[in-house]
């Protein structure tokens, strides 16, 4: 019974510490709001390529790009694209073989036109996807595909190093 009445006095006595210590808090301020959103991976789709993949994905279709591809971009950026016949890929981008900043991203393609939309895409590489997932083909020849980068609009020339089967 002894232990009962210490346990519930220091129960009390931790509650009435604990209400002063409240009331002594700061007041937060109002102007900032209760939850923060994080931003998305996902870049912002620009005005010019959004346009270029209304342009293009009014074109005759092409075929999908079954296989593995190899790409460079101005920025030295190293791609692997790996395609299979239902329209899934894997896009690896390793800068300048630097291992703090490679990353990868899956997903499924849908051929709209002479271009794709990405959709399902996981993966830490997302910012190299516009949030639209639109991927705007410029020319497709049976072992070299020109896409166009969304952030800087140039042009990235993917060659085949190998088909899927192999």
């Amino acid at each position: 019974m002894i232990r009962f009445i210490q346990f519930f006095i220091a129960i009390v006595l931790m509650g009435v510490a604990g209400f002063f210590i409240l009331q002594s808090a700061p007041e937060p301020d109002h102007d900032e709001p209760k939850y923060k959103f994080l931003a998305s991976k996902y870049q912002p789709e620009s005005e010019e390529h959004r346009n270029l993949y209304q342009h293009y994905s009014n074109l005759a279709d092409i075929p999908m790009p079954v296989g593995t591809w190899e790409g460079y971009s101005s920025k030295n950026y190293h791609f692997i694209l790996k395609v299979n016949e239902m329209g899934g890929f894997i896009l690896s981008v390793n800068p300048n073989a630097n291992d703090d900043t490679e990353g990868a991203l899956t997903g499924m393609l849908n051929i709209t036109g002479q271009a794709f939309k990405a959709h399902h895409v996981v993966g830490s590489a997302k910012n190299v996807l516009p949030k639209s997932g639109h991927i705007v083909v410029k020319d497709y020849m049976p072992n070299e595909v020109h896409v166009i980068h969304p952030q800087t609009l140039e042009v990235i020339r993917f060659k085949r190093i190998s088909d899927i089967d192999s």
